[in-house]
């Protein structure tokens, strides 16, 4: 005892190396397992009771106890003598025992009393009981443990044993029950150690009201513990309520303890005050998140309940916070409450006006302080406490703002109150703008060069041109969150009646964009770059806001076609929108943000304008389309190789209408492009413009695959115009590729994600005879030989190319409109698949392949069973054999899926069980005679293997569904006889003797016919099985 002690002390000692540790570790972990062990612990244990003079080191304690933990179930009959030595050493040495110690003792006391008999246990409770009168605290210990460990679920019994201690424990819940009462109306004084006791008392509590599934609790013992907690705001009271609170499917006869405690929440919420821990604010906001996520609608329905003490309550305690933290968890509260007032209006509970109304004052109320903190974000976000990490492209001023603006957007979307946040805004963006209109007036022209400006600014000028773009930014900001909320309305008649207000609204805004182009603050000369920041921040903003407001004009377009003075307003708006922006897009620009700030919003107006208005006549893009068809693009400068797209998208949407002007205007922007693919020779041949010509043709593709992804929802006509306009590129890209297969990865993975997008997009206009060369020379570019060596060869795990390749063909075997292309083609992907891309997965299942190639297969299987599966509903109906087509290929295929699940990539275990169950609704696959054959025993055992280890829990519940489907279609099988061949299984009888597997196949050997007895059946099979394995192995 000597010796392991020193090895003990060694080990937990810090100074101790890691060899010696290691050494250590390995020392101690032989004596722990070794068979003889638990008698040398009792032994040691004896000698202690017998000399109570000299007690055993706490480490060398816990390490005996260890030793008696690992082989205590299996030593039945001396389980009643170590318990009594254990009960010695816990009353006796109790006040000398460190609390780790105390709590193992606990622990394996009960372990015993889980195997012991009825009789035993009864016993046992009276022991409790006993001990709770006379050594109060340390029977209310052994308790708790009691409480924890006979109310769980365990894999040291069977289920029936489990069920068994529940029951037990539900017996004696009454008796356990009084005495927590008794002892929290106890008096202090009538009580050594009060506080431990109280403390230990609601832990008890806690536990018992978590362990139970319902609640046999008398309502003046609710009473009692809410009124400690009040007086008190003990933590342990506290977790008590929480406890009560996350009941939620009860039985009816004890809703009234449920009812009780939701009123009593309300009574602790109007109570507190400013000197409470943050421990015991977040235990308070833990059980408002809980009440407000579980019992809305219980609430509800309580007659007299006081919901608008409630939201009253919750609306101070929200804005009482001192930390980040609690006032976030705060907002998400709200957040839970305004998606249940909405879902409610979806389900039309309530009709929307009611709903509204019977909260309308709260929720304003909410929208109102919400716009002012975040009008103050800055100065609030300072003023709380700092509890939460930041990632690195947010500062806590920007989680603050945008913690805020997601609250008021769910508040937007009630119907009534977006009227009323919108004009909240309103009133405080007015006083804002012309704040921000103020700061010209620091501007000064220099004496000696009139055309140079320049900010005249001291520190208190600085401090206050701050707080106004701050302040000014934070509204804009919720204003483009918003804005589309607030002023797209379904209901025509609303957007009459608000109708002059928004367009007020809307002409402030452009005046407001007119001023800041004319003004332009970014180019004056500022001593401070953070006001220059803040400035640039505040016009890029205002962009934002218009850009916004676009989907708002579009509709009222629209909505006012009769009306000719409104929808000229609207039209004039427009027009002086576009008139404003387009001077600003020129790559001369001083500051690019604004730059691209203007051509996002002009890109934004065009394609919901451009039938309404004719902007292809007006002057300023006209100039447009000359100024971009002159620039001289510097090809590796990103901001204005940035700004040459967008302005390329912009005009395209104004010219796709017209074909000629179309192809004209094209064939000048990809000229560079053109020029690259018609001398593929000099691509790789010209090392000094390698990377201009490399960076050239990267730009040039990624643009056209933009502006063809651009036309993904419009109509046919544009699409033919910018094909017809294009289609010499893409010809001419087709024929590129095998030059720069295998030779540069990031230009072949952006050449077939071009024509990826080009398949999906133009197959319809691009006709069979170009589709068909285009697949010839993908298929000859990413042959077999090809795909295997590059995977084989590569020490890489990514494989960019070839994962779009994959995706090319997913959307190709996706086609029903091809199908005659699809079969083609069918057999080169199908032998793709099993001879070079599975293979390779299996032998490196890192590569990034592996998602996009089971997307293949999945869609090839669904889309094309036909392919495999040659029947109709004749042979069905007269009862044929239907007859399997290219059987070895989709055996590999689904070999290919079954292996997944021998996997750790939890996704994928689930993408390919819904893949196999999406199969079988689409063409009955567990009923197919070569699944059952050859596949479905295979396949349910491994299924069942991976419940067993436990290694997918999170795919539990779909794992026993497939399990269920697959046996219930197959009347050849079923689960009793699944589960006898399953435990004959030669690697099972290593694991489980004869006895067992009796047990397990009487037990649980039958053929449930719905999915939540085979649930419950199943789980229950689970739960004995690893039973007697641990057993077994022990």
């Amino acid at each position: 005892m000597e010796e392991l002690t020193k090895a003990l002390v060694d080990y937990y000692d810090p100074r101790t190396d890691l060899t010696h540790k290691q050494h250590l570790h390995e020392q101690l972990n032989k004596f722990l397992i070794d068979k003889n062990s638990w008698q040398i612990a009792l032994t040691t244990f004896q000698q202690q009771q017998q000399n109570q003079s000299n007690v055993m080191p706490p480490l060398l304690i816990y390490f005996l106890l260890q030793v008696l933990e690992h082989s205590i179930r299996h030593r039945y009959g001396d389980q009643q003598q170590i318990r009594q030595i254990l009960l010695w050493f816990f009353l006796h040495l109790f006040e000398s025992l460190p609390v780790y110690v105390r709590s193992k003792l606990c622990l394996l006391i009960v372990q015993i009393v889980r195997c012991d008999n009825q009789w035993s246990i009864d016993e046992y409770f009276q022991t409790c009981y006993h001990l709770i009168e006379t050594q109060t605290l340390i029977g209310l210990l052994l308790l708790t443990t009691t409480i924890e460990e006979l109310g769980q679920i365990n894999e040291d019994c069977t289920i029936k044993r489990c069920n068994q201690l529940k029951t037990t424990l539900n017996q004696h819940a009454p008796h356990i029950i009084h005495i927590i009462h008794v002892l929290l109306k106890k008096e202090n004084n009538q009580m050594k150690d009060p506080l431990l006791i109280k403390q230990q008392t609601l832990i008890c509590l806690d536990r018992f009201i978590n362990r139970l599934s319902i609640l046999p609790l008398p309502s003046e013992l609710i009473d009692d513990l809410f009124q400690y907690t009040s007086s008190t705001w003990s933590i342990d009271a506290l977790n008590c309520i929480h406890e009560l609170i996350l009941k939620q499917h009860i039985p009816r006869q004890y809703e009234t303890i449920l009812y009780s405690s939701l009123r009593h929440v309300i009574q602790l919420l109007l109570i507190l005050n400013q000197n409470l821990t943050n421990i015991i604010i977040n235990k308070i906001t833990e059980i408002l998140h809980s009440l407000f996520s579980l019992h809305l609608k219980r609430c509800e329905s309580i007659e007299n309940y006081p919901m608008f003490e409630l939201l009253s309550g919750v609306y101070k305690f929200t804005f009482q916070q001192v930390t980040q933290d609690g006032f976030y968890a705060c907002l998400d509260i709200w957040s839970i409450f305004i998606e249940y007032i909405k879902t409610k209006d979806e389900n039309r509970l309530l009709n929307k006006e009611s709903s509204f109304e019977k909260y309308s004052q709260i929720l304003r109320s909410l929208s109102q302080e919400l716009l002012q903190r975040i009008h103050n974000a800055q100065t609030m976000a300072e003023n709380l406490e700092e509890t939460t990490d930041l990632n690195d492209s947010e500062t806590a001023i920007d989680r603050y703002r945008r913690e805020c603006i997601d609250v008021l957007s769910k508040l937007a979307d009630i119907p009534n109150l977006s009227s009323h946040i919108l004009h909240s805004l309103i009133s405080l963006l007015q006083p804002d703008i012309e704040k921000y209109k103020s700061i010209q007036k620091l501007i000064q022209t220099s004496p000696n060069d009139p055309s140079r400006q320049q900010f005249i600014l001291n520190n208190d000028s600085i401090h206050a041109c701050s707080q106004i773009l701050n302040s000014f930014s934070n509204l804009l900001h919720a204003f483009s969150s918003i804005a589309n909320t607030c002023l797209l309305d379904d209901d025509n008649n609303q957007q009459q009646n608000y109708f002059q207000t928004r367009l007020t609204l809307v002409h402030q805004f452009i005046q407001l964009i007119t001023y800041i182009i004319h003004a332009r603050f970014d180019l004056v000369e500022c001593s401070s770059k953070k006001i220059h920041n803040e400035l640039i921040h505040a016009q890029t903003r205002s962009f934002e806001c218009v850009t916004n407001l676009i989907s708002w004009l579009s509709q009222m377009l629209i909505l006012y076609n009769s009306n000719q003075d409104n929808r000229r307003m609207i039209q004039e708006l427009i027009t002086h929108i576009i008139d404003t922006c387009t001077p600003l897009i020129d790559i001369n620009n001083f500051d690019k943000s604004i730059t691209i700030s203007a051509g996002t919003l002009l890109s934004s107006i065009v394609p919901l304008t451009r039938q309404n208005l004719p902007i292809d006549q007006m002057n300023s893009i006209k100039h447009l389309i000359h100024r971009i068809l002159t620039w001289n693009i510097v090809i590796n400068s990103k901001t204005n190789f940035q700004l040459y797209k967008l302005s390329i998208k912009i005009i395209s949407f104004i010219i796709l209408t017209d074909q000629q002007s179309t192809e004209q205007f094209f064939r000048q922007i990809f000229q560079p492009l053109d020029t690259l693919l018609k001398e593929p020779a000099n691509f790789f041949n010209r090392h000094q413009d390698q990377y201009l010509i490399r960076h050239s043709f990267l730009e040039y593709t990624k643009l056209l695959s933009e502006l063809i992804e651009s036309l993904r929802t419009e109509n046919n006509k544009l699409r033919q115009n910018l094909f017809l306009s294009v289609q010499y590129l893409i010809v001419n890209l087709n024929r590129f590729l095998p030059f720069i297969i295998n030779r540069d990865t990031e230009c072949e993975t952006a050449l077939i994600s071009l024509l990826l997008i080009i398949f999906e997009i133009f197959r319809t206009q691009m006709g069979t005879e170009l589709i068909n060369t285009i697949l010839q020379t993908t298929f000859s570019a990413f042959n077999i030989e090809n795909v295997q060596n590059v995977l084989r060869e590569s020490k890489k795990n990514d494989h960019p190319a070839i994962s779009r390749f994959l995706e090319f063909l997913s959307l190709l075997v996706n086609e029903p409109g091809n199908s005659k292309l699809t079969q083609q083609f069918l057999p080169t992907i199908i032998e793709l698949c099993t001879t070079a891309l599975y293979p390779a997965i299996r032998e490196n299942c890192a590569l990034d392949i592996r998602e996009n190639y089971y997307k293949l297969v999945y869609n090839l299987l669904v889309n094309n069973w036909r392919y495999f599966f040659k029947g109709n509903v004749l042979t069905t109906l007269n009862g044929e054999i239907e007859t399997t087509a290219n059987e070895q290929s989709f055996i590999q295929l689904m070999e290919s899926i079954a292996w997944s699940f021998s996997q750790a990539d939890i996704e994928q275990f689930r993408a390919n069980l819904t893949s196999c169950n999406e199969l079988q609704l689409k063409c009955g696959l567990y009923t197919k005679l070569i699944f059952r054959q050859q596949m479905s025993q295979a396949l349910l055992s491994l299924l069942l293997s991976v419940l067993l280890a436990r290694s997918h829990e999170l795919c539990r519940d779909d794992i026993i569904s497939t399990l269920f489907y697959i046996l219930t279609n197959d009347n050849t099988n079923n689960f009793a006889y699944f589960i006898h061949n399953y435990l004959d299984q030669s690697n099972i009888q290593t694991i489980l003797n004869d006895k067992h597997k009796r047990l397990l196949t009487e037990t649980y050997g039958r053929n449930e016919t719905d999915l939540p007895s085979f649930t419950q059946n199943l789980n229950d099979f689970i739960h004995d099985y690893r039973h007697y394995t641990t057993t077994n192995s022990s």
